[in-house]
């Protein structure tokens, strides 16, 4: 797995209305690299060395309902080692991210912070910002 571990730093989660407006409402999910660092790990086996990956996880709700935004940092892994300075030094000289990367860490943030962000607007009477199954009746 490319992202061995990950830290949060903040939860944002602000409700503009009193109550959720009748109609189609639009959900926005931006998932955001705000810097790229050299970073290392302590596990088991000795450290591990990789990129420091900081984030901010943003939900946004058409019409403006609620705003969500989460802050951290994660430990990502590139699947060839020896492409970290590679990476690393892309983000210095042109502040450009490798696709892969943004890929990996998109897929990672949204698996692992959806959760908690739709228990919050549970809590807080705010639809959820991911679509869940609904069962229906069928005509015969």
């Amino acid at each position: 797995m490319p992202v061995l571990g990950y830290n949060i730093q903040g939860v944002s989660f602000e409700k503009n209305v009193k109550a959720v407006p009748p109609g189609q409402i639009e959900v926005k999910i931006s998932p955001t690299i705000k810097d790229l660092r050299l970073g290392e790990m302590m596990t088991p086996n000795g450290k591990v060395s990789g990129i420091d990956v900081l984030f901010d996880f943003e939900v946004e709700y058409r019409p403006d309902i609620a705003k969500a935004s989460v802050k951290g940092s994660l430990l990502y892994i590139p699947p060839k080692r020896d492409r970290i300075d590679e990476i690393l030094s892309l983000w210095e000289d042109e502040k450009k991210i490798d696709p892969v990367l943004m890929v990996e860490v998109a897929n990672f943030l949204t698996t692992e912070l959806s959760p908690m962000l739709m228990i919050i607007a549970k809590e807080m009477r705010v639809p959820y910002h991911v679509p869940l199954p609904r069962a229906e009746l069928r005509g015969q």
